[in-house]
């Protein structure tokens, strides 16, 4: 089995939810967590005064930390605002560089997923960064319809990771095509793993074991960058275990790029 790592990017800097209320959401549940002792004293104090950094993001460090472990990861980026994601495509422009001159995929985080017009759009915001040519898209809270994967290969998209079953917490499904557009459904999405350090990884290993059990070939994991600093410790070390535990189990990492020229040698011409 194959592992392909992917990072949604939902937060950007400081300024961008001063008009929202993104903020006192997150001082009101950081401190309930708190009192239900769900996080530590070190990790409330962290959180709380997180919105006073400039920075919301922690891309940096995760490059340096996937790129030491040679985990070939792809960004999402949102080209449109909405569900908490309020930064602008032109904020977003120079870390979408430094992510891809960092030698890393980049695509769309997407708010649209069941209007054609509004996908093309954020199709066509991110084809007008000139950054890259083929990409693909992750749907911002993996949201999708009949209609979300058929709209986005008329849109134009390489590829898709948005499936994913949020009853069952995971997602055993090997990669098809829509049209000319391949989905990958997410086997491993972090904000669905219990909060505690020991059951997410217990939670990891049964998702795993299940995956190769039904023979599925390439394992989809989404780690949020945000969630890779010591205010989220237990998140972090688990990015950290999740990457050794892959490679000790024998398991291989690869671009979802890759994966899909390896997926199409495999289809018989005509």
């Amino acid at each position: 089995m194959k592992i392909i790592v992917s990072h949604d990017v939902d937060h950007l800097f400081r300024e961008d939810h001063f008009r929202d209320l993104i903020y006192p959401k997150l001082w009101i549940r950081e401190t309930l967590s708190f009192l239900n002792r769900k996080i530590s004293t070190k990790e409330w104090f962290l959180r709380v005064i997180s919105p006073f950094r400039k920075k919301r993001h922690n891309i940096e460090q995760l490059i340096d930390f996937d790129s030491a472990n040679d985990v070939p990861s792809t960004f999402f980026f949102g080209m449109s605002t909405g569900l908490g994601m309020s930064y602008k495509k032109n904020a977003a422009l120079p870390v979408i560089k430094l992510v891809h001159e960092a030698g890393f995929d980049v695509g769309v985080h997407g708010i649209a997923y069941n209007n054609l017009d509004e996908i093309k759009k954020e199709y066509n915001c991110f084809m007008d960064l000139n950054i890259i040519g083929n990409f693909g898209i992750r749907e911002h809270y993996v949201r999708f319809d009949d209609v979300t994967f058929e709209y986005l290969s008329k849109a134009g998209y390489l590829f898709d990771s948005s499936e994913f079953d949020k009853s069952q917490g995971y997602c055993i499904k090997n990669p098809y095509q829509v049209s000319s557009m391949w989905e990958f459904p997410l086997t491993i999405m972090d904000g669905y793993l219990p909060h505690d350090l020991k059951s997410a990884k217990e939670k990891s290993i049964n998702i795993l074991d299940k995956a190769v059990q039904s023979g599925l070939e390439y394992a989809s994991i989404l780690f949020h960058d945000y969630l890779f600093c010591d205010a989220y410790h237990n998140r972090q070390e688990w990015y950290k275990w999740i990457i050794t535990h892959c490679r000790k189990s024998g398991y291989s990492f690869i671009s979802y790029k890759d994966a899909i020229k390896e997926l199409e040698r495999t289809i018989p011409n005509g």
